[in-house]
């Protein structure tokens, strides 16, 4: 599922420098490193190149994620690009969009636009449910600007989505004169731990837990 030069290259970094740079944790024993995504845990082995849930249901996601199956596509993607790329930089505390970063511009185009239609979609009518999900990720309420559209707007939150990757994932409700939106935006640094191709795999992952921890609070 990942180049075999990714693996290479995690293989023979000093697993020291990899936990400071990125603030995931390192289990010496099983050789695997363990990083926060959101409020789960996924479990990287650079020797059987794999990515995996980890065995203490506890400590992974909620039962409705796992679902008997393995980590998709995009936390392979994600996690073994950020244990490479991430630096031991703190968030500056500025919101971008993900055009703002490096070739963001040309990249989030088309195809490759960030899935906030599915976020405003299923949350459009139900601003209340948007907050409880993005609080059971671990969000935080970001203080809202003055706007003309700050009576429409559902609510804005900073989630974890990365030990060192914050995202802000914004929500305006749906009206009589305008439809529902959404928008995620990144702190600058962000561009500094992951390409763009891992950036649009970590929003595709932001906005489906989201959608899935409403339904899961709700059920």
């Amino acid at each position: 599922m990942i180049d075999a030069t990714h693996w290479e290259k995690l293989c023979a970094m000093d697993p020291r420098g990899v936990t400071a740079r990125s603030l995931a944790d390192y289990d010496a024993p099983s050789g695997e490193y363990r990083l926060r995504i959101l409020t789960d845990e996924v479990r990287i082995s650079p020797e059987k190149r794999a990515v995996a849930w980890p065995l203490d249901a506890n400590a992974g996601p909620s039962a409705a994620l796992r679902a008997g199956k393995p980590p998709g596509f995009n936390y392979w993607l994600v996690s073994v690009v950020y244990l490479l790329s991430a630096k031991a930089l703190r968030p500056k505390g500025n919101w971008v969009s993900a055009t703002s970063l490096p070739y963001g511009e040309f990249f989030f185009r088309g195809p490759h636009a960030l899935p906030t239609e599915s976020v405003a979609a299923a949350f459009g009518d139900r601003p209340v449910a948007f907050e409880r999900a993005a609080k059971a990720l671990g969000g935080k309420p970001w203080p809202e600007t003055a706007c003309c559209e700050q009576s429409r707007r559902g609510g804005s939150y900073v989630l974890p989505a990365l030990p060192r990757v914050p995202m802000l994932a914004q929500l305006w409700e749906r009206d009589e004169e305008f439809p529902a939106r959404a928008s995620f935006l990144f702190d600058s640094t962000a561009g500094e731990h992951l390409m763009v191709d891992a950036i649009l795999a970590l929003s595709a992952i932001v906005a489906k837990r989201l959608v899935e921890t409403a339904a899961a609070l709700t059920g």
